[in-house]
């Protein structure tokens, strides 16, 4: 940390102090701010200049040193406020809530992660910001997003949602000098992910107009992906799965089994377009057993838009089991979102067809061979898939 206070409660910050100037600080005592242990200057020749606590401390929110990486960042992002005459306040502990952003301006709580933390803990720290009034922006350090073909649970979790740009997530590159904004992230059935980026060099714009261009912009964005190889890739892999018995699969096999499905004899839908849904938790074929048993109960009849929307919503209310925690995005968000992903490949895959009234529902034959399932994805071999931000949303 770069604040500290002295006996008189006066905080003294090594910030903008040049190594000369921190070495004759070192005389005094000084406290932490939060737990009010005393704390040490270390002034060495690795890390930036810091406040450190002794190995005995017990502080709750200094309790793990600070890495080199989030020292410099916070570094940056005070001096990128004071380039362009932003109030801020670094490291300003929030008693209310026993938490303290890297930097606060105004309602923003700034967080700089660059090491792991549990789910539970992004939780409870996002979820006290939002009660108390403040808008916590996380930004991953390059540990935390150092694979960019796979995101971590604690990346996910960390995503934000926008109707113009889709899933997005903030991270910061302390040596190529960047801050940037990963959106429109999807991911296909091996958790592979796919995005677009914008990206600020450090001081080149205005940032706070940056934090809010997920408000404010809207980028048109389109990808294609090979639906049929994707898809083709899946089901085999389920069924190597299967055979070695893998524990995740047998789960899932479990439940079909009680739904009268085999994993590898399933409607193509399930299978259907080999993207992951980006908010569900785990396989989604779980959750495409809840849908698909409840919109056939309608085939081969119609049903109104309005009541196909309400069956639907109401069984994804219930299944918050299936989905990331997501604390920066809304339940109601991630369910409206995961309605359109599922209605589009139930249209697209012609099991609801648009009538006067509503939706004619076609379910055809949900007892298939492997060898049909063969056959059908053979026929779709070729067949790309292009997928957009913003979203057209189907409930519309």
């Amino acid at each position: 940390m770069f604040n500290a206070c002295t006996k008189e409660k006066e905080v003294i910050t090594l910030l903008n102090q040049s190594r000369e100037e921190i070495e004759q600080l070192k005389e005094e005592m000084y406290f932490c701010p939060v737990c009010h242990d005393p704390v040490r200057i270390k002034n060495g020749r690795v890390k930036l200049p810091h406040f450190s606590h002794y190995r005995n401390s017990t502080c709750s929110i200094y309790l793990n040193g600070e890495t080199e990486e989030h020292l410099v960042l916070k570094k940056v992002f005070a001096k990128w406020c004071e380039k362009q005459s932003i109030d801020y306040e670094l490291e300003k502990h929030l008693p209310a809530l026993n938490q303290r952003p890297d930097l606060l301006i105004g309602n923003l709580a700034i967080e700089i992660q660059c090491s792991s933390l549990s789910t539970q803990k992004l939780v409870e720290r996002t979820q006290s910001y939002q009660k108390h009034g403040y808008v916590p922006i996380w930004i991953c350090g390059k540990k935390l997003f150092s694979n960019h073909q796979v995101l971590s649970e604690l990346a996910k979790n960390l995503c934000y949602y926008s109707k113009n740009l889709g899933f997005y997530l903030w991270t910061v590159d302390w040596e190529v000098k960047e801050l940037v904004l990963h959106f429109h992230i999807e991911e296909d059935w091996k958790k592979r992910v796919y995005s677009s980026k914008k990206t600020w060099e450090f001081y080149s714009d205005f940032l706070l107009k940056i934090f809010d261009f997920p408000n404010k912009s809207k980028i048109y964005s389109q990808r294609t992906f090979e639906i049929g190889k994707l898809m083709k890739e899946y089901y085999y892999d389920l069924g190597r799965k299967l055979y070695r018995r893998d524990n995740q699969i047998r789960v899932i096999q479990a439940e079909l089994y009680n739904n009268r499905f085999h994993i590898l004899q399933l409607p193509t839908w399930f299978y259907y377009s080999g993207i992951h849904i980006f908010c569900c938790r785990g396989s989604d074929i779980l959750l495409k057993v809840k849908i698909w048993n409840l919109v056939y109960f309608f085939n081969q009849n119609v049903i109104e838009h309005s009541e196909l929307i309400e069956i639907l919503m109401k069984e994804l209310e219930k299944s918050v089991d299936f989905f990331y925690e997501m604390p920066n995005v809304c339940m109601s968000l991630m369910q409206e979102y995961c309605l359109n992903q599922l209605l589009a490949y139930l249209i697209t895959c012609k099991h609801l067809v648009r009538v006067e009234n509503g939706w004619k529902v076609l379910m055809g034959n949900p007892n298939q061979s492997i060898a049909d399932v063969g056959e059908r994805l053979k026929r779709i071999e070729n067949k790309c898939l292009i997928t957009a931000t913003p979203f057209k949303s189907v409930i519309r």
